[in-house]
């Protein structure tokens, strides 16, 4: 997995975190996660994609 897809991954945790706690918006939440995937340059591959829906499934 390249660097700035864990990073992403790590900030979309975090940012999962703060709407959680109602911290942030849902409106807030996408922003910054669409700004996050601009920075990162995010190249997600099928199995980081397939980890990712894995993680929500359990996280809901």
């Amino acid at each position: 997995m390249q660097r700035k897809s864990i990073d992403y991954l790590l900030s979309l945790s975090l940012l999962k975190q703060l709407r959680s706690q109602h911290v942030i918006t849902e409106e807030e939440f996408i922003a910054i996660d669409q700004l996050n995937k601009k920075i990162f340059q995010v190249a997600i591959t099928w199995a980081e994609m397939d980890l990712m829906m894995c993680r929500k499934h359990y996280t809901m």
